[in-house]
């Protein structure tokens, strides 16, 4: 007898925040095994490189704390900035990754029978490929944004006076209070594929204001269980951290100086950077149900699929 399966989860569908926040655990509930398959074989290879950064940023710059005054600290000071970058760019690298998996898998899902069952690389390759492009595409537009918003006020601070704070403060804080919306750029440029870039940008910002009050609240609750989840996965880490860097300021120990206390350190951290991506992945499918929520409810996106159906029976 033929097994019985769960209908499908309908993406374009208006939905209550409590709606949504079912809709978002139902879907990894529903779809955890490829999830965690996918996130392991794709972000690994940059937590390898991100968490040996991790750490030699976090060893140089205590070095640099506790050499404070002295000299001979220009190599470490150029060390750690390089260890910086890297850790940066993999971050950068690395959440493009994520997001472009999870929405890759999502699209195939919304397209395939069985949804994500028995899935294989191949099945979303292309997608996963476009998504990455397309979303360290946006992280450099509102890097570039951010970044021309802090100069602007660095330059009216510096060159006309500390006075004019007063002024661009309350603007930078504004300015940022108006990006918010465009936190759908994401799933509007991801799910629309034949948008340009200017369309979507104009498109995440009229559907994020929209339901902005929604968007936020559904975003902060699924910040706290993430934030939950990267504590469990820190914590070892962090302690392990703490106590090696108290032997090491007290005394030379040689259990901090060990090749197995450095592995356990590394394997701990490595632990930490994976737990944080696999946690970012119920914000980023909490998004999309949002996305899918305010488009509906905006531009009744199943009621005309359904319309162009009914025409061609």
């Amino acid at each position: 007898m033929e097994k019985y399966r769960k209908p499908k989860i309908e993406f374009y569908r208006r939905r209550t925040f409590s709606e949504k926040m079912n809709a978002t655990f139902d879907f990894i509930r529903e779809n955890w095994k490829p999830l965690l398959k996918y996130t392991f074989y794709l972000i690994m290879p940059v937590c390898l490189v991100q968490t040996f950064a991790m750490n030699s940023f976090i060893s140089g710059y205590i070095e640099l704390l506790s050499s404070a005054g002295g000299g001979g600290t220009l190599f470490s000071a150029n060390s750690t900035l390089v260890h910086y970058g890297v850790l940066m760019l993999c971050s950068l690298v690395g959440s493009a990754i994520i997001a472009g998996m999870v929405y890759a898998l999502m699209q195939t899902y919304a397209t395939r029978a069985d949804g994500l069952a028995h899935i294989t690389l191949d099945d979303f390759k292309e997608n996963l490929v476009r998504n990455i492009w397309k979303i360290l595409f946006i992280s450099l537009f509102l890097i570039f944004i951010l970044s021309a918003i802090i100069l602007a006020a660095t330059f009216l601070a510096v060159v006309v006076s500390t006075i004019s704070l007063f002024i661009t403060i309350p603007l930078i804080f504004l300015c940022l209070l108006l990006l918010l919306p465009l936190m759908m750029i994401v799933p509007v440029f991801i799910f629309e594929r034949d948008i340009r870039f200017s369309d979507a940008v104009k498109k995440a910002w009229r559907l994020g204001m929209s339901a902005l009050g929604g968007m936020l609240a559904l975003i902060f609750v699924l910040g706290v269980i993430s934030s939950v989840i990267q504590t469990v996965t820190m914590l070892p880490w962090y302690i392990t951290i703490v106590f090696g860097n108290l032997f090491s300021l007290s005394a030379e120990s040689p259990v901090t100086q060990s090749v197995v206390f450095k592995f356990a350190v590394y394997i701990l951290g490595l632990i930490q950077t994976y737990g944080m991506y696999v946690s970012s992945t119920i914000g980023t499918i909490g998004l999309a149900f949002h996305y899918f929520h305010v488009r509906e409810k905006v531009e009744g996106v199943s009621i005309d699929s359904n319309i162009s159906n009914f025409s061609n029976l």
